[in-house]
């Protein structure tokens, strides 16, 4: 006489621990688990019914069939067996004796049901590559099983994009839209935005899978990419510096107490008439000021000075390596879904376990191209050569500077006689 434990899994759902270690942890030896098909269930039926077992254990009712009246058929079978039948969680373990404990299990049971068909059905349309239920995506509309480009709202999309990349503002951006297209959202909506797997052309699932390249996109790589670079960035700056409109907004810090210096904006009375004003870098600790354009002078010349030598100091074999590296498990990967395609073209490998598999792959292959994607450009010399130009930088707006500026450099130092020391993004 045993105690067995009884676990049912649908193919397409991840594989169990948590409730295998349950029905473990409750004494179930054996434990028979199921996975997609009902196999063992039929031998405990018959070990039930050769009375070799004297208590059984299950983590919920619905595991023993997909209807309910097969849910009914066996409890009574377990029940006139004279059989104990005990439910674990992670509270501990339940054994319903009276009428008054099995009438709420049973109301549950076609909810239990209902859920794992859901999940069945929507675990299907991963495999599938189809979108997730709900509504699509602002700028999107569905077109029978894929996402479709919305000839009104993308444009919108569009816009907000472009501008978050030529001024790496959150809040411009919104703002610009809002005045352009009359579009108002949120600055948490415009988050949201940016990092939507689905503007790359990408789906995102619940289980945090991504899969590439399943509908038209409103990115392309290489935006997403300096996209999330800024994003990164930003989040070491505070809320009203990431929008400020100046360049050196958020990067200037005192040498002496660490604080972040305050831009403030002076007009003498005198130049009241023709709108002249002054800006100032100011410590509010260490009470001194510095002029914010001698200051940004100071930082651009020694960005034209050291940043091509810090990038030739790049260990650039080590991220070619990587490169490399990640480009050929892509590649690996998709010669294996060619051969999968073989496979299933030939009739060797049954339909479920090969879209599992190819669903593995293109997700294994997600992970792996945004790695490479997040890696310095292949041009970093050459970026770097073109930054060095003083004149480049003259040409540039504020918010331009304020761009390349964010992009490059991680924290600028001074003190009050207004000497610099600058920290570069890519320094260990």
């Amino acid at each position: 006489m045993s105690v067995c434990g009884y676990l049912y899994t649908p193919a397409h759902a991840s594989w169990p621990d948590q409730e295998l270690a349950w029905l473990k942890a409750h004494g179930a030896d054996p434990i028979w688990h199921d996975w997609g098909s009902r196999i063992h269930l039929e031998e405990l039926l018959q070990g039930i019914a050769a009375g070799s077992v004297q208590q059984v254990l299950l983590v919920r009712l619905a595991d023993l069939g997909d209807r309910v009246e097969e849910v009914h058929q066996r409890l009574l079978q377990i029940q006139q067996a004279g059989l104990r039948l005990s439910l674990v969680n992670e509270s501990g373990l339940h054994t319903p004796s009276a009428a008054a404990d099995w009438i709420p299990l049973l109301a549950e049971l076609p909810h239990q049901l209902q859920s794992r068909r859901l999940c069945c059905s929507q675990a299907q349309n991963r495999l599938a590559g189809k979108p997730p239920p709900g509504p699509a995506p602002f700028g999107y509309r569905r077109e029978g099983d894929r996402y479709a480009l919305d000839r009104r709202q993308a444009p919108i999309v569009q816009d907000f994009f472009q501008h978050f990349l030529l001024y790496g503002s959150l809040r411009q951006a919104v703002r610009f839209i809002a005045e352009k297209h009359h579009k108002r959202i949120s600055v948490a909506t415009g988050r949201n935005w940016l990092l939507n797997p689905v503007y790359r052309g990408d789906l995102a699932y619940a289980d945090g899978t991504v899969l590439r390249d399943t509908h038209p996109a409103l990115l392309s790589r290489a935006e997403a990419a300096q996209i999330d670079r800024w994003l990164k960035r930003n989040q070491k700056i505070p809320r009203r510096s990431a929008s400020a409109p100046r360049a050196l907004a958020g990067l200037v810090h005192c040498r002496v107490c660490g604080s972040l210096l305050r831009i403030v904006q002076t007009t003498p009375r005198k130049a009241k008439k023709n709108g002249s004003s002054y800006l100032y870098l100011r410590c509010q600790t260490c009470r001194y000021s510095l002029h914010y354009a001698a200051v940004l002078q100071e930082v651009i010349r020694q960005v034209c000075q050291q940043l091509p030598q810090r990038a030739q100091n790049l260990d650039r074999q080590a991220l070619d390596q990587t490169r490399q590296q990640l480009q050929a498990q892509i590649q690996a990967n998709s010669e294996r879904l060619r051969q999968l395609e073989e496979l299933q073209q030939s009739g060797l490998m049954d339909e479920p376990a090969l879209a599992q598999r190819c669903y593995q792959l293109r997700a294994e292959t997600a992970r792996l191209a945004q790695k490479l994607e997040q890696l310095p450009p292949a041009n970093f010399l050459q970026i770097a050569q073109t930054l060095s130009i003083p004149p480049f930088w003259q040409d540039l707006s504020e918010s331009e500077r304020r761009a390349y500026l964010r992009e490059f450099l991680r924290r600028v130092e001074v003190d009050s006689t207004g000497a610099v020391q600058m920290t570069f993004a890519f320094d260990p």
